[in-house]
Formats: structure tokens, sequence, C-alpha cells
């Protein structure tokens, strides 16, 4: 039975992912027999209670370089703002489809699905195609990190195209993203008598004042400038006692260039032996040169259903292409979904019902280019 790219969507709108807790392993099986309807073997990967990713490959066997299709299925919460629709009630209204992973990512998703399934019946007798759908993305990507370290669930991709918004532009590259946690332990005391305790605030504030001062190495000439942000600061019993811990946490986001171990140990050198900091996310940045063979295919491809196209597109935030990135460092990457990205965590998140069509044909034709030229050009 053939499920459209519309319906799809809305049935995983649906089906409430949100992270946290996630919930995923609920709503995998979605997508998990439309893709063995279309003769996918199906593995689910699971990593914590009913924390879940899932596989799907036409052909597991093959050794051949594989496409794959990626993306997540979580989504964050709805929001405390209040919504003009049900954020789970996947409305279609005035050309657009609302709710909660309209955008990010479950209309990318439905449209990756759908065009793996009907695609498959064409391919080559024994060639593998992927399909990947992560969980934990929006948490720092720990369903697809989990995934890729198996090998017969990573299968063999020799080029991936993961879902994200991009309003169905081919972009080649996104930020990466080290979040740390510093600490700092003290000893408490009257707020009268300061002198009896010892602050971790001060020691705190101390610390990420000079993380401000991090050397955070040169631009890129694409993706920007690296970020450095303070972005939560936790300390206290009360107004009339010394602290004896706080917390503060530190955003991170880097380009190619220099490497997120080596900014680890700058950033603990500058914080101090009393305030250890730990790494809550670690994601290298990705980027996939623009003159890559088939970058360039892929764009020829596309630049007549999308028009012409620019030379070079990016964006800032994070992707599960960094999981990918991590165990393929050679593994040519775009990024490229229905939704805009600014549409991404809002309230009354939608996506326009046209472009998740139209990334249903984007992904058609990229996989049927794939297969069918010879593989050494793949």
């Amino acid at each position: 039975m053939h499920t459209s790219v519309l319906e799809l969507a809305q049935r995983l709108i649906g089906c409430d992912t949100t992270n946290p807790p996630g919930g995923e392993g609920h709503c995998l099986p979605l997508v998990g027999e439309i893709l063995e309807r279309a003769g996918f073997t199906v593995r689910v990967d699971a990593y914590g209670p009913n924390r879940a990713s899932l596989c799907a490959r036409l052909a597991p066997g093959d050794d051949r370089p594989a496409l794959c299709l990626a993306g997540h299925i979580d989504t964050v919460p709805p929001g405390g703002a209040p919504w003009s629709v049900n954020p789970f009630g996947g409305e279609v209204r005035d050309g657009r489809l609302y709710g909660r992973g309209a955008c990010d990512m479950k209309g990318g998703l439905a449209a990756a699905v759908c065009a793996a399934a009907a695609v498959a019946p064409e391919l080559p007798r024994g060639r593998d195609l992927v399909v990947h759908v992560y969980g934990g993305e929006e948490t720092g990507c720990e369903g697809s990190a989990h995934l890729v370290r198996d090998a017969a669930l990573l299968g063999r991709p020799g080029a991936a195209v993961v879902a994200e918004p991009s309003n169905n532009r081919p972009l080649v590259g996104h930020k990466g993203a080290l979040w740390l946690k510093g600490r700092a332990t003290g000893r408490t005391a009257h707020g009268s008598m300061p002198e009896h305790g010892d602050n971790a605030l001060c020691k705190a504030l101390d610390a990420a004042q000079r993380l401000r001062t991090l050397e955070l190495g040169p631009a890129h000439a694409e993706l920007g400038a690296p970020t450095l942000a303070l972005t939560t600061l936790h300390a206290g019993m009360n107004v009339n006692s010394i602290p004896d811990a706080a917390e503060f946490t530190v955003d991170l986001r880097t380009v190619p260039g220099r490497d997120n171990a080596a900014l680890l140990r700058a950033a603990q050198a500058l914080a101090g032996p009393d305030v250890p900091l730990e790494v809550l996310m670690d994601l290298a940045p990705v980027w996939t040169a623009p003159d890559h063979p088939w970058v360039r295919r892929v764009r020829e491809l596309l630049s007549g259903p999308l028009g012409p196209l620019p030379e070079v597109e990016t964006v800032q935030f994070f992707t599960d292409a960094a999981s990918l990135r991590a165990v393929l460092p050679d593994l040519p990457i775009l990024v490229l979904g229905p939704g805009d990205p600014a549409q991404a965590h809002q309230t009354d998140e939608s996506c326009s019902v046209a472009q998740l069509e139209q990334a249903v044909d984007l992904y058609t034709i990229i996989a049927r280019d794939w297969y069918g030229r010879e593989e050494t050009s793949c």
C-alpha cells in the first residue's frame, strides 16, 4: 500500500517523541513497516529504555558504496507558549503542515522514507541503499553516535544526505559543537561571615571570565567564526549562605581548522585545576568541499527543479552528519531537506506541503543517479 509523504509526516507528528524523554521506540515501527514492505531489512538499535534508532538496508551483503538517507525522529518539546493548533495534530492549513517536527524534522524524514521505498524496486539487484532513522539528535546525537559504531548497521555509505530543513537546498557543512560543564566546590558559611567559608560561586565566576578569553582559532571561509557562549549558572542555597557548589555551562561552536580536543585542553588550562570541565557533547564540524565530484553532480541534477544554486550554502546548527563524519572522515555529506530552518523549534512550527513533495522527488533523483552511474564515479 502506497503511503504519501504528507500522510506519513502527519502520522509521525502524531507520535509524540519529545526529547526528553524521547520514546522513539514506539514510533519507529511507522517507518519500519513501510521500508520492510519495500524490501528493506530493518533492524532497531536500542540504546536505552524505549530509546532507539532504526537502520534499513536494501542489500546488507553488498560491499559496494551505497547512498545513505538519514534523519532523526525525536523533537524538542512544544514549549510553554500556546499554539494555535494541536502540536501533535498534523493539521494542514493553507498549504502548510503544522505540528512539532513538521520542519525539524519529521517532514524531511517522511520524505526520505517515501523516496527510499519508491526507488528501491528500480535499483540494480543486489545493490544496497541505507536508511538511518536516529533517536536522540536534539540532546546531542546520542542515537546516531551509538548506531554508527555497529558496522552492520552503518553499512558502507559512499555518500549521505541528511534530511534536516534547508528549504530543499543542498548545504555542504555546519559548525561543530563542544558543550562543557564547569563545576567548582567550596565550603559553606553564614553570609555575614564569608571569611569562614570558601565561595564556590566566586571560583566559578572567575573561571568563566577566564574562559571568555579562550582563543578559538581562525574563522572558516564559509562557516564563519567559531563562537563561545556562557549559557547557564547555578549556585547557592539561599541569599545568606556562602555557596559550597557552583556549576556553569559553555556552548562552543567550532569550525574546521582547530579540533575540539585542542580547544578542550586550552579551555581546561584557562578554567584552572579547581574548576574541572566535563564534556557534555563533542561533535566535530562537518564540511564537504563544494568541488567534490558528487556534490558537483548533485548540484547539477538539482539545478533543474530548484533553479540556479549558490556556489556554497551552509547552516549553523549541528546535525547527525557529525556522527557519520566521525567514523567516515572522507564521506561526502549534504544536508538537504524540506522546511525553513527558521521554523525549527518554533511555536506553531510548520512546513510547506509542496516542499515535502518536492523533497521526495529530489531524493529520488539523487538515488537514481547514484545507482545509475559506474562504480568508479561514486
